[in-house]
């Protein structure tokens, strides 16, 4: 059996988001908590497009959602207002100004590596099944100052091996750098916080959409919310620098439509009612209004979908991903690799699916245990 969390953790941790949440909101100096609410407008609202350092504004067009092809001239410029400034190295973190990134070091074997796993799965479920992989950049790997893209590994050319390396047929690629970097000065992550925002996860969904050839739900015909005064899990205010990053903010996106949600447990057993967006999560726990944080199998129902199903094998990235799929498609599946205790090939089977996506963040993708966990799937 592969190791994980406590599932006693993750079956709890939906209930515990509002005690927690007061808890965090008292240790985190009392941080003020409000959501926000709005029908989103791309060119009506530069606050909520652009990235939190306020520094540049965003060309946003609908146009521009699913075009994945860049060249330098398309990549936003983002300023350095403080150019003097060397940061500071703090728990393995990289504080400058007021945001902490996470350094990354992946290399080829572990691109290779993924990329292995990735076609032992596709091998294993075979050709009957369309299978999509898609690929996420992290913070540093977008919008680090240039001053210090040489202390970290270029995720550009580690995704870029990932997708050159398949030796299985018929793996759909979706590498989103290029995308996130279009769109580098709006606020596609949090400065206290290893995750990527809804509005980031919204752009990789239309990539997405376009490799699936399907039509992505435009931006302005949801509703955005915003859940203020987040401080999330890199954030310490113990730790001098890390107890004064920029505050941040959840957004999410809301649908009018008629979706019924259920939560399994790890071996996809006990159905109990569920909702995909838990609008009640605030504080140190506030992306958790996406899917109520990490749970082992979610399956959405949308009367107003498009008549299909399919399958999502995610980690906690794929939380703010996953309700656009839900609200695109009629069933939705939503499977955390590091929880499920399943076997997918008899999942898909008995659930009579033969559509899958497979997200992930480059930071997962090059750790051994969450490869492992994956792999495991199809043992």
């Amino acid at each position: 059996m592969k190791p994980k969390i406590s599932r006693i953790i993750a079956a709890m941790l939906s209930a515990c988001f509002i005690v927690s949440a007061a808890a965090c909101s008292n240790e985190q100096n009392n941080t003020s908590n409000t959501v926000s609410e709005k029908t989103y407008s791309i060119s009506d609202d530069e606050d909520t497009a652009k990235n939190n350092n306020d520094d540049t504004s965003a060309d946003n067009t609908e146009s521009s959602l699913t075009d994945t092809s860049y060249d330098d001239a398309s990549v936003p410029d983002i300023e350095d207002p403080t150019p003097q400034d060397d940061g500071e190295y703090i728990n393995g973190l990289l504080v400058y100004n007021g945001v902490a990134y996470e350094q990354f070091f992946g290399d080829d074997d572990m691109a290779e590596n993924y990329s292995d796993v990735i076609s032992t799965i596709k091998n294993s479920l075979g050709s009957d099944i369309k299978m999509y992989n898609v690929l996420i950049p992290t913070h540093c790997g977008i919008t680090l100052p240039d001053k210090f893209k040489d202390t970290v590994a270029s995720q550009e050319e580690y995704l870029d091996t990932i997708t050159n390396s398949y030796s299985a047929e018929g793996i759909i690629p979706v590498n989103t750098y290029s995308t996130m970097m279009q769109h580098r000065d709006e606020y596609l992550y949090f400065n206290t916080d290893h995750h990527w925002t809804g509005r980031a996860a919204y752009y990789a969904y239309a990539d997405f959409c376009k490799a699936a050839q399907i039509d992505a739900i435009p931006i302005s015909s949801m509703t955005s919310k915003k859940i203020e005064g987040y401080q999330g899990s890199l954030a310490d205010s113990d730790i001098p620098g890390l107890d004064n990053l920029k505050d941040d903010y959840v957004e999410y996106f809301t649908v009018d439509m008629d979706i019924s949600t259920t939560l399994y447990d790890d071996y996809g057993n006990d159905p109990t009612d569920y909702a995909l967006l838990h609008e009640y999560a605030e504080g140190i726990n506030a992306y958790g209004v996406f899917l109520g944080g990490d749970q082992p199998i979610i399956v959405s129902k949308n009367s107003d979908g498009n008549g299909k199903k399919i399958a999502v094998v995610k980690e906690s990235y794929g939380n703010a991903f996953c309700p656009f799929i839900a609200y695109t498609y009629s069933e939705t599946h939503m499977i955390d690799s590091r929880y499920a205790e399943i076997n997918l090939n008899q999942y898909l089977r008995d659930n009579d699916i033969n559509e899958i996506i497979f997200i992930n963040n480059a930071m997962a993708s090059a750790t051994y245990q969450r490869c492992e966990e994956l792999r495991s799937l199809v043992d």
